[in-house]
C-alpha cells in the first residue's frame, strides 16, 4: 500500500523492501510496540522473506505503530541499492549492513521532512522542500544524505519554519508513531 504522497519516484511499497523499518528502527513499549527492540536488530516477527508474520493481528498483538508508519519511499530506494550490491539478502545480513540501515534512517527522516513541508503548503515550505529534494534524489547515486552549503544556508534562513514542521514530527517520533517504528502492507 502506498501513502497519499507517493510519486512514481518515491513509492511506499513494502513488497520492494527488506523490512528495513523492522530492522533499522528501535522500539519501546511506551511507543506502541509490545517489547524493547534495539535498532539494527530484526523484529522477531520478520520472516526470512521479509514479511511480517503478525501483520493480520498487529494491533491486537500490541504493535500499534507498525501499520501507520510510512518511510515515504525510503525503504524501496535503499533496498534497490542493496540489491545492486549483493543478493540474496537475509534479515540477519541486513541487520549487519549498518551503512544501509543508517542510510535508511537518514533518508526516511529527510523524506518525512520534505512531505511535511509540502503538506504545510506555504510558499516558503515548498521552497525549502524544493531545495531538499535534490539531496534525497542524490541518495540514489551516493547512498548518503548530503546537504550542500547553499541548501544548508537556505535552511538556516528558514529555521523557524523548519522547527515548526519538525517539532510535531519529533513529538510523534517520541510517542512512537513516526520514526522508530515499522509499517508493513505485505501479503
Amino acid at each position: 500500500m502506498g501513502s497519499d504522497t507517493d510519486t512514481p519516484e518515491w513509492p511506499t511499497d513494502c513488497t520492494r523492501c527488506f523490512g528495513l523499518c523492522c530492522i533499522a528502527l528501535a522500539h519501546q513499549p511506551s511507543a506502541g510496540f509490545p517489547a524493547v527492540k534495539p535498532r539494527d536488530t530484526a523484529c522477531r516477527h520478520l520472516d526470512a522473506d521479509f514479511r511480517c508474520t503478525v501483520f493480520d493481528r498487529l494491533e491486537a498483538s500490541g504493535f500499534t505503530v507498525c501499520r501507520p508508519y510510512d518511510c515515504f519511499g525510503a525503504g524501496p530506494v535503499v533496498a534497490d541499492r542493496m540489491r545492486a550490491e549483493w543478493a540474496p539478502w537475509t534479515p540477519a545480513m541486513v541487520a549487519t549492513a549498518h551503512h544501509h540501515l543508517d542510510g535508511f534512517r537518514d533518508l526516511a527522516r529527510l523524506r518525512m521532512l520534505i512531505v511535511a513541508l509540502r503538506r504545510e503548503g506555504s510558499d516558503d515550505a515548498h521552497a525549502v522542500a524544493d531545495r531538499l529534494e535534490p539531496a534525497a534524489e542524490a541518495f540514489r547515486r551516493t547512498g548518503r544524505v548530503e546537504i550542500d552549503a547553499d541548501t544548508a544556508q537556505f535552511m538556516r534562513w528558514h529555521e523557524a519554519l523548519i522547527s515548526a514542521i519538525l517539532t510535531p514530527l519529533e513529538e510523534a517520533d517520541t510517542a512512537g508513531s513516526l520514526d522508530e517504528e515499522e509499517r508493513h502492507e505485505r501479503s
